[in-house]
């Protein structure tokens, strides 16, 4: 059995920084363990085709991104102008995200 090509470890830290990795993986062969370490996401982002847009007001591609620590909320439109293509992106903090609020109790009791 060969050593683990070095495509395979970035494939899996590339997956792992999106879908989330245990805190250690160890890939063993006869010849030699490898230990992969947790993906630091740090400053990185990412953006996928928005498959559920409805309107030209949704965004054409939806993601996030850690900036220093924090993570934020991406979205992003293919527009034009004279010069050509390009992208308008909107980044919004994930901590502001609102909570849904509960809704009162209905009192069907009739005050006289």
């Amino acid at each position: 059995m060969s050593e683990l090509p070095d495509e395979a470890i970035n494939f899996i830290k590339a997956v792992t920084a999106h879908f989330g990795a245990p805190a250690a993986v160890l890939f063993r062969n006869k010849q030699k363990a490898v230990s992969m370490k947790k993906f630091d996401d740090t400053n990185r982002g990412v953006l996928f085709k928005n498959d559920r847009k409805q309107s030209e007001k949704h965004a054409d591609y939806k993601g996030n991104i850690n900036v220093n620590g924090e993570d934020f909320w991406l979205d992003a439109w293919i527009r034009e102008s004279k010069k050509g293509k390009f992208l308008s992106i909107s980044i919004k903090p994930k901590a502001e995200e609102k909570p849904v609020e509960a809704k009162p109790d209905f009192n069907d009791e009739i005050e006289f």
